[in-house]
């Protein structure tokens, strides 16, 4: 991961992914067949474990307001993904482009994030916090404004609070679902 987030993935090696990591070129290859494919592995672990935490966060703040839910979820997820800079690079930056299997993966975990996003703004609205409608496009602007926000997040010097970050994004999610 460090190589990928220092370097770029189009400038990584497996040598020197063997180097950082301490690995011999064939203890690499046990495990993957190249580059692609640790980043394939990355990506997965990544997108797991912070749609993971959002899942946690939304299942034990069902008794809140949307708002808190919101503010709850998005905190989750930039705390899983943006506080390691490493984390954030590799799964916002460095996948794109990648290839077609890593395309073909990035399409599938948008799908997926869609889905878990539409399914809390319907629960918001059978509470009547947020108005119904159809979701698909404004959660594609919010996966979207929500990751470009959280990638220049984890890398800037000095990094604004995270408070701060939440509520900056909290906004623009609450905007694009009441849009």
């Amino acid at each position: 991961m460090t190589v990928f987030a220092r370097d770029g993935y189009a400038n990584s090696s497996v040598g020197a992914i063997c180097k950082d990591a301490g690995l011999s070129s064939r203890q690499f290859y046990e495990e993957f067949t190249g580059r692609e494919s640790l980043l394939l592995e990355l990506f997965a672990l990544i997108d797991r474990e912070s749609r993971t935490a959002v899942l946690a966060s939304l299942d034990q703040s069902t008794e809140q307001s949307a708002l808190q839910r919101i503010d709850s979820a998005i905190r989750a997820y930039v705390q899983s993904i943006g506080t390691d800079m490493r984390r954030a690079r590799v799964v916002l930056v460095e996948v794109v482009g990648a290839g077609t299997k890593v395309e073909k993966m990035r399409g599938e975990s948008r799908r997926a994030w869609s889905s878990v996003l539409a399914r809390a703004a319907e629960d918001a609205a059978l509470h009547g916090e947020i108005p119904t409608g159809d979701y698909d496009l404004r959660m594609l602007a919010i996966i979207g404004a929500v990751n470009y926000v959280v990638d220049e997040w984890s890398g800037a010097q000095p990094q604004q609070p995270l408070d701060e970050v939440i509520r900056v994004l909290s906004r623009i999610v609450v905007g694009a679902i009441r849009a």
